[in-house]
């Protein structure tokens, strides 16, 4: 009962922290301006966005869990992790941080047996592959900007990326500097490896390869969905910039990164264009990333319960 009115009092907090941030934008712009841009806006784009955004999020997204599933034992069909992956989705409405994701691990463990160590292994490494295609993207973009940094910056770092997945004396490093960090820290560490070493080096090629798409498909979608408002802006600018709205978006401060994301877009590009095609870009890149994927998996969260409140004998 406890858990559940704290998190009843988490959700409240960030569903007004988001309010607090869209009432403070909506005093700063032109409602006028804005309700006109959405509506001028170019539907064969949005709808582009929307087609991609579901083969991402909810097709593509679930066929890589079932790799790595499958790399670590637990052999599932695709059919199966569609509709326990998709059935989740809504549930990081109330459960901030990821922590929905463990939900995941517990229908594994209860359903088809898997220790759950090893089911939360299997999405710390999906989590992990996220954030290594993210960086590589960023790098990459950056390296494309007209910065002083030196290009050899950029690219070694995503050297260092490629070493890191395929190379076991770059994961035994990894493993010895967390032991003398912290021991949890060495704990994790040790565990996440130790479901990597299962994965064959063809197998990791392709899970890198789905999650640069996976990753790509919401910097291409944000492209996108600003040329759909009118805004037109190099494609670089947003793989350099994007990774930053996504950090703070983690933040378990707002409900679905609705609000910050809107204010990052403002303030971040307001070289580019008025506050009204900002917010609205910002909005449209909500809707499509975030809201769509949660109303999918409305239609899928009551299987998923009741198969995850059920034990498998």
């Amino acid at each position: 009962m406890k858990i559940l009115k704290s998190r009843l009092v988490q959700f409240t907090v960030t569903v007004g922290v988001s309010l607090l941030i869209f009432s403070f934008l909506f005093s700063k712009i032109n409602v006028e301006e804005l309700i006109s841009v959405m509506y001028r806006s170019n539907l064969k784009l949005i709808l582009l966005t929307v087609v991609i955004s579901l083969l991402a999020n909810i097709f593509l997204g679930a066929e890589r869990w079932r790799r790595i599933l499958q790399a670590l034992g637990c052999p599932l069909s695709y059919r199966e992790v569609f509709y326990i992956r998709t059935g989740c989705i809504p549930l990081k409405i109330v459960f901030p941080m990821k922590s929905s994701e463990l939900f995941k691990a517990l229908y594994l463990y209860r359903r088809r047996k898997l220790p759950f160590a090893q089911g939360v292994s299997s999405l710390i490494l999906e989590k992990v592959l996220n954030v290594l295609a993210t960086l590589g993207i960023f790098l990459f973009g950056l390296s494309s900007l007209d910065l002083k940094i030196h290009p050899f910056i950029p690219i070694g770092g995503i050297f260092i990326i490629i070493f890191f997945l395929f190379s076991s004396k770059m994961r035994e490093f990894c493993i010895i500097f967390s032991k003398i960090v912290h021991p949890k820290l060495y704990k994790f560490i040790l565990q996440l490896f130790s479901s990597f070493e299962y994965i064959s080096p063809r197998e990791k090629g392709i899970l890198i390869f789905y999650s640069l798409w996976y990753q790509f498909s919401e910097f291409f979608n944000t492209y996108i969905l600003f040329r759909a408002v009118g805004i037109e802006i190099s494609f670089f600018l947003i793989l350099a910039l994007v990774p930053l709205i996504m950090i703070v978006n983690n933040l378990p401060i707002t409900i679905l990164g609705l609000g910050t994301r809107e204010g990052l877009i403002v303030f971040l590009f307001a070289k580019y264009g008025t506050s009204g095609y900002l917010l609205s870009a910002g909005m449209l890149v909500s809707f499509v990333e975030h809201i769509l994927p949660v109303v999918i998996g409305l239609f899928f969260i009551k299987t998923f319960l009741i198969h995850l409140a059920l034990e498998k004998g």
